[in-house]
């Protein structure tokens, strides 16, 4: 007898008609996927061709940096017929707007701000150069679809300098008590590194490592919610569907980073180290979904990178790309408001000028990279804005964490100072969760008295090749810690430099902590501090536009890597011609910031852009390597 004649197989499924819906939504997710992703109509691919060419010198002249980056507003230098305006030149701005132009858009990006860059500006000052928001990078290996992305998006100008085998350093102890532990880059070196630290928690090791890559799988379940149709996303969701391809990542998205390793071992210093990046995020481990953990430690897996000249070059050349199809970034840009008509349709923005007063400009497609809670609690009206699940996920989710950063100016080079290219996170207890909560809920009086218990130690100056030539004889150290919004938020309405004595006291007297605490680290700086600046999070409010302060928009807890929100938060936000970029439509960071760019590009051309730039990158890869240098 034939086991597989058709009488069979008709009986089979009769007795088992469950099985025929799971195919046929088999059939659906595979056919969306493969051909609906990019609708009927898409746009020009941006990703058409390989613009990368030949790496140009570095821009030494700060003259001529500042053409590009500061281009005043103007009305006279706003672009005719406007296809897209976007609020904010973060990199989510500014990725959006490289791969609109490319695929034929006229674009106006308009910053608040007197530099373009958001989080990846640098700023100079007394012969100092420091860094905001952009410390090191992975996955820029050359190889990569996120490497290739950054390559076309800045037309190939980066080099990105790999930082040291022992990328990040971790401190654990009171100040002069310290212990430390190196984390080597490399997928297997990062392992096995672990298992030379902690030589009888092998098998511990071997769990975490195990969980991690679990919950790798179906890390980009988040992204293709974004780009189904919402109802056809709902449906694989509540079917359990979607579980059999993304289950990985949103079984762990709903568990912590610290009930996962309590299940591992009850080595606290283990713990401790491999809890060790939870800064990149602001959660402490009982608060941070592993998923989120797990995407960041693999995000490394090949290395860490810094682009050379600093962070301002990614903004220098992606506005250079911009300007070159024949579209602006303009600066001292503040949009008051987003514009409708009377049909409730985005249609432009309202810009307060010093010059012109308020200035109304109009476009097809109004994007912000403004952030969730400046775009729906303040640009937007509130009966518009109400139609937008943004709305309401603003307060549900809640602000992420603020910061305190302290930008110190040394007088000696890197090499004098014996400054490695990597990464110290120090911490004053093994166990994190309760000496970050004891610190946080302390009042800013008593926090000023009290022992910082996280610091972030980055040494910019040693991490760029290029700094010698730029600045010898000087280096620079950038210390960061968590801070409450509370603690500041009474000067919130002050003037820059303008906010008293007992502002600039309180900032300095946590800056001096910072930095007398890294002294114990690094003994070899003592004596060599000749400038210090602190900046607190009413800085981050008045630079960046943060409304709280926070470092990376809304909070990330469980809640915002659940499903229900990844199909929400998405670029098109239910109201007509507004989206959304940046961080708040995935997740924080510089990689999720682009991805929110790519996502919010793809929305409007109507492309499944994924798929576009990963053709690409294969067909790149199957060449002779591209001479760029």
């Amino acid at each position: 007898m034939n086991i597989f004649s058709l009488d069979v197989l008709v009986e089979y499924f009769f007795k088992n008609p469950s099985i025929v819906v799971w195919l046929f939504l088999i059939y659906v997710f595979i056919y969306i996927l493969s051909v609906m992703f990019g609708g009927a109509k898409p746009g020009r691919n941006p990703f058409a061709s390989d613009v990368r060419r030949r790496r140009e010198p570095l821009v030494l002249d700060h003259k001529a940096r500042d053409a590009v980056l500061k281009q005043r507003f103007k009305t006279t230098k706003v672009p005719e017929k406007l296809d897209a305006v976007i609020i904010g030149s973060g990199v989510g701005g500014l990725s959006a707007a490289v791969l609109l132009v490319k695929a034929g858009k006229r674009v106006l990006v308009l910053e608040q701000h007197d530099q373009a860059g958001g989080c990846c500006h640098t700023f100079r000052e007394k012969g100092f150069e420091f860094d905001t928001g952009i410390h090191y990078v992975g996955d820029m290996d050359g190889h990569s679809m996120f490497s290739t992305i950054v390559d076309q998006l800045t037309e190939g100008q980066l080099l990105w300098v790999p930082l040291d085998d022992e990328f990040d350093v971790v401190a654990l102890g009171t100040p002069g008590k310290q212990k430390t532990y190196p984390m080597k880059m490399g997928r297997e070196q990062y392992y096995n590194n672990l298992h030379a630290l902690f030589p009888e928690e092998k098998e511990a090791i071997n769990k975490f490592r195990a969980a991690i890559k679990e919950a790798q799988k179906g890390n980009a379940g988040p992204v293709v919610l974004k780009m189904l149709p919402k109802w056809l996303a709902r449906l694989l969701v509540a079917t359990g569907l979607f579980n059999l391809f993304f289950g990985g990542f949103f079984k762990y998205a709903s568990r912590s980073l610290k009930s996962v390793l309590d299940g591992i071992t009850s080595n606290k210093e283990l713990q401790a180290v491999l809890s060790y990046i939870l800064g990149d995020y602001g959660l402490v481990p009982s608060e941070a979904p592993f998923a989120m953990h797990a995407m960041l430690v693999d995000h490394y897996r090949k290395g860490a990178y810094y682009p050379e000249g600093g962070t301002s070059e990614i903004s220098l050349h992606m506005v250079r790309a911009i300007e070159r199809y024949g579209s602006k970034v303009l600066v001292n840009a503040p949009v008051t408001n987003i514009l409708f008509n009377d049909k409730g349709r985005a249609i432009g923005v309202r810009v307060k000028s010093s010059a012109s007063g308020d200035v109304d400009i109009y476009a097809r497609q109004v994007i912000s990279d403004a952030g969730a809670r400046n775009t729906f609690k303040t640009l937007i009206p509130k009966e518009i804005a109400e139609k937008s699940c943004y709305y309401k996920m603003v307060d549900q989710l809640g602000p992420g964490v603020s910061c305190i950063t302290t930008f110190c100016g040394l007088s000696a080079s890197p090499s004098d100072l014996n400054m490695k290219a990597c990464n110290y996170w120090a911490y004053t207890s093994a166990d994190i969760d309760r000496s970050i909560k004891d610190f946080m809920n302390q009042s800013v009086e008593d926090a000023v008295n009290s022992e910082v218990p996280i610091i972030y130690i980055s040494f910019p100056a040693a991490k760029d090749p290029s700094w010698d030539t730029r600045y010898p004889g000087k280096s620079v150290v950038l210390l960061i810690t968590i801070a409450k919004w509370e603690w500041f938020s009474e000067w919130k309405d002050e003037r820059l430099r303008h906010r008293g004595d007992r502002y600039e006291e309180l900032k300095m007297t946590i800056g001096r902590k910072m930095w007398e605490q890294t002294v114990s680290l690094f003994p070899q700086l003592d004596g060599q501090l000749e400038y210090m600046e602190v900046g607190t999070p009413v800085t981050n409010l008045h630079y960046l536009g943060a409304p709280l302060g926070e470092m990376y928009g809304m909070d990330h807890r469980s809640q915002r890597l659940s499903a229900e929100t990844s199909i929400n938060m998405r670029p098109a936000t239910g109201i007509p011609g507004l989206y959304m970029t940046g961080q708040d439509v995935y997740m924080c960071g510089f990689v999720s910031a682009v991805l929110g760019g790519m996502l919010c590009a793809g929305t409007i051309l109507n492309r499944n852009l994924i798929n576009d730039v990963e053709r690409l990158r294969k067909t790149l890869n199957n060449q002779p390597q591209k001479k760029v240098n």
